[in-house]
């Protein structure tokens, strides 16, 4: 009996092995994506029955093997499905389903990738029979150039003159070093330094007569900066010189055409104005088109019978007068 058993067993596990054989979950070991890009996580399955299978399809990614997945979405594998698209609500906008769960692609997709992204990642695939997951993990590192946060003087830190503090970060993780201008850019002991994940804390002791540079460097970049902060030179102070003459010219330019229309409507009107008394003010007197405007000429002198006319008995001298 306790060979049957035993047996019975054996064969039950051949079976399972058997019919796992076809399952696969396939990932990649690490993913390399740059600070501020999107990044692509990839993941594709297997499974025994990939072309009669019909039912449901979930997917997961799960963070540094964390029991609550970082997303998780559901959708039926039919070809008549309106749910085209696989997402979950309840996940950071920055994480969406990159391939199509239907054609075996679970990859994962992250938008804006930052320091906080970097871990291992699992894809996992649950059917309505069975469920898999990855077997390794993936390796989500995230790489940046050095680069220089803050460059502070702490006048608390030293009962002289302060700290100045550095602070920089990048992936992988940079060296900062300083320099003197008193002593020709002369690289100056470092007093203190501070490492936290990807980011460099470094401080040095203050001399008000002295200018520093703090620069922060890494196989990807690198980065400075002064204390105090340098003045504009000599080029960049013509050139907003010459930016503020410009604007200033096109503003009187601007100005001028300005009056110098206001200047050309005024007088329109006015002289409409004038025509119009000219030309409306009540006068019997005929105005002529061939004589200068505005002027008003008297008619030619006309005669008039005097009382001498033979038609009054007076004489045939004739006197003339004005109209007026």
């Amino acid at each position: 009996m306790q060979e049957f058993l035993l047996g019975l067993l054996s064969f039950l596990c051949t079976l399972r092995c058997l019919t796992s054989v076809d399952w696969a979950v396939v990932v990649q070991p690490e993913v390399r994506g740059s600070m501020g890009k999107n990044v692509i996580l990839p993941c594709v399955f297997k499974h025994p029955r990939q072309n009669t299978y019909a039912s449901k399809i979930t997917v997961k990614w799960i963070q540094n093997r964390v029991a609550k997945p970082i997303f998780l979405c559901s959708l039926r594998n039919q070809t008549d499905r309106q749910d085209l698209t696989c997402s979950d609500p309840r996940s950071p906008k920055r994480f969406w389903l990159h391939g199509n769960p239907r054609r075996g692609d679970l990859s994962l997709g992250i938008n804006d990738s930052q320091f906080t992204d970097i871990s291992r990642y699992i894809c996992r695939v649950e059917l309505d029979y069975e469920s898999y997951q990855s077997r390794t993990s993936t390796l989500l590192n995230i790489t940046a150039p050095a680069e220089i946060l803050n460059l502070t003087l702490d006048l608390q830190a030293q009962a002289q003159g302060g700290m100045l503090k550095c602070i920089a970060q990048g992936n992988p993780i940079p060296s900062v070093k300083w320099m003197s201008l008193a002593k020709s850019q002369e690289t100056v002991p470092i007093s203190k330094t501070e490492n936290s994940d990807y980011t460099v804390i470094s401080s040095i002791p203050f001399s008000g007569q002295d200018v520093f540079t703090c620069q922060a460097v890494n196989s990807l970049g690198q980065a400075e900066r002064t204390f105090p902060p340098k003045p504009l030179n000599d080029s960049g102070l013509l050139v907003w010189i010459s930016a503020l003459g410009c604007l200033l010219f096109l503003g009187m330019l601007v100005v001028v055409g300005v009056v110098v229309k206001k200047g050309r409507n005024a007088q329109s009107h006015l002289t409409l104005q004038t025509g119009k008394i000219c030309i409306d003010q009540p006068n019997d007197t005929p105005i002529y088109a061939n004589v200068s405007y505005g002027e008003r000429h008297l008619p030619l002198e006309t005669p008039v019978r005097g009382l001498n006319d033979p038609v009054y008995g007076h004489s045939k001298e004739s006197t003339y007068i004005e109209r007026r």
